[in-house]
């Protein structure tokens, strides 16, 4: 599912920048302290990176939130479509992949595959 794994990548991505942004404000929260640079000029961008850094805190919640809701809704698959549903929806396995490692047939897995989108969207109509 290539949302689930855009979510994932844009999670990550907001993390890193979440941790940048901390590190250069330690820089200028140095600085201020060492009087190299203006104190105004010091004070005005490490307000801007903790209005940044919450901003970004704010998306990095929502979308943990929802990777959580995705997962959770994966989970209430039970044994053999939970696992085909995990397979092609998290590790982005394709019906063939799935068959050969489960050990089951394409068709098989197909006719799984279709049951599990089938309930996560009637699922997704309801919730």
């Amino acid at each position: 599912m290539e949302p689930y794994h855009d979510l994932c990548t844009e999670i990550d991505i907001l993390e890193i920048r979440i941790s940048d942004l901390e590190n250069e404000y330690k820089f200028w929260y140095k600085a201020c302290h060492r009087g190299g640079l203006p104190l105004d000029t010091c004070l005005i961008r490490m307000k801007e990176i903790c209005d940044q850094v919450e901003m970004y805190s704010t998306m990095l919640e929502k979308k943990e939130k929802a990777r959580k809701e995705i997962e959770s809704r994966l989970n209430q698959f039970e044994g053999l479509e939970q696992k085909v549903a995990y397979m092609r929806d998290i590790k982005g396995m394709t019906l063939p992949e799935i068959a050969a490692h489960l050990g089951y047939s394409y068709d098989w897995i197909k006719k799984l595959s279709a049951r599990t989108r089938r309930k996560g969207t009637k699922k997704a109509l309801s919730g």
